[in-house]
């Protein structure tokens, strides 16, 4: 048995040549298979003012707290709704629908009215939170 101990090496030393050199060269091929594509100029639409996106016919459609489809102040049930504004869209152009939901309604009513809008041909429908009832807007 021995017990001597093994002498270590003080004079340990990395050569960083070959590192610099596998760096230079990623560098290089990052830089050559680079595309360098022309600056193509994009345009834009211009943005819509208030004045125009109401000149075009929305129809308002307003969902209770209880499930009622409301429409011009008159209570619908959905197929008739549904009919109702398929005929109206029909006969006018950029016709879009504006679903105003109470924060308590069903959400099944929202989804079922959309889903049959969507299944007459109707795609440009919106979804808004339920605006301040007239009174409420007296008293404050």
């Amino acid at each position: 048995m021995s017990f001597r101990r093994k002498k270590v090496k003080e004079n340990f030393s990395l050569d960083m040549t070959t590192c610099s050199d596998i760096i230079f060269t990623l560098l290089l091929f990052y830089i050559l298979s680079q595309n360098f594509l022309p600056q193509t100029t994009l345009d834009l639409p211009e943005t819509v003012s208030t004045e125009q996106t109401e000149t075009h016919e929305q129809i308002k459609v307003e969902i209770e707290e209880s499930g009622k489809l409301l429409w011009n102040e008159e209570v619908f049930e959905e197929e008739a709704l549904v009919n109702r504004i398929v005929e109206v869209s029909l006969k006018q152009d950029n016709t879009s629908i504006m679903i105003f939901a109470h924060k308590k309604s069903p959400a099944g009513v929202c989804i079922e009215l959309l889903d049959k809008l969507r299944n007459a041909g109707i795609k440009n429908v919106i979804f808004a939170g339920a605006p301040p009832k007239r009174a409420e807007l007296k008293n404050e």
